[in-house]
């Protein structure tokens, strides 16, 4: 019975991926010519359903510590997985800030781009630069949004630099932003990371095998706005570095001295 498993919840996700699909191309954009400006709640809330639903399908058991900071226009993360998406996106209604190669993954990148996902393309200025007018933009609105600023996934054992060019937008629409620092548990700390020339099929094959995917996010304290980029990535970087490796050892003091700096 047990190695009918995955392929039954194979097949449960084959079903969600299909509904997905029928979502982005048909229900949203009819929510959106019916409802005009109200469509954005009930779009919203089809995200969330669907993400809930993938995190029951694929046995995630988040733990959440913290709260999520309704103030903070902008969410900030760790990357280790796509599985992020899906288990932060079933907490809070996001959009999605990505690096382009998402848009090409079989199924993923359809429902990515039929979300509003915003891709930005490593190396080239102009599109970067546009990307973040459409976030400052967005933000000024209220929408929140989730990046990823190391700009790439990890095995989940070191946080990348931040970069500081992703931060911009937050500084210039004068919004606060909250760090979560994201670490997974069990057989899922080694099996969960995307990373280098993992393809998404074979990996989320590999996942479907897992009885459970043990996720702890953590939501640190929301930094204030009107901090610069560089502040601001320096300072959320340190609140993920110090929750993932020195957690009964956290002190305010590096965090102020950043921020000053």
């Amino acid at each position: 019975m047990t190695s009918c498993r995955p392929w039954f919840r194979g097949t449960l996700l084959v079903g969600l991926f299909l509904y997905g699909l029928f979502a982005v191309t048909v229900i949203l954009p009819v929510f959106r010519r019916v409802l005009g400006r109200r469509a954005q709640g009930a779009c919203e809330r089809v995200v969330m359903n669907w993400n809930r639903a993938a995190c029951r399908i694929l046995h995630i058991r988040l733990k959440v510590t913290g709260l999520p900071d309704a103030s903070a226009g902008m969410t900030v993360a760790n990357h280790v997985s796509w599985l992020d998406i899906i288990a932060l996106g079933s907490l809070q209604p996001f959009l999605f800030v990505a690096k382009e190669e998402v848009a090409q993954w079989p199924v993923m990148g359809v429902l990515a781009r039929g979300i509003g996902t915003l891709f930005i393309r490593r190396g080239d200025a102009e599109q970067s630069t546009a990307v973040g007018e459409t976030m400052a933009w967005l933000l000024r609105r209220g929408v929140r949004l989730l990046v990823f600023p190391e700009g790439t996934t990890t095995r989940g054992d070191q946080v990348l630099r931040f970069h500081g060019k992703l931060f911009l937008p937050a500084q210039r629409s004068h919004v606060g932003v909250q760090a979560v620092a994201l670490k997974y548990g069990g057989l899922a700390s080694h099996h969960a990371p995307f990373v280098g020339d993992d393809d998404f099929v074979p990996h989320l094959l590999r996942i479907l095998r897992l009885e459970t995917i043990d996720l702890h996010a953590h939501f640190c304290p929301a930094l204030p706005a009107g901090l610069r980029r560089d502040q601001l990535a320096r300072a959320t970087r340190l609140q993920v570095t110090e929750r993932l490796y020195l957690p009964s050892r956290r002190s305010l003091t590096p965090l102020l001295s950043v921020i000053k700096n």
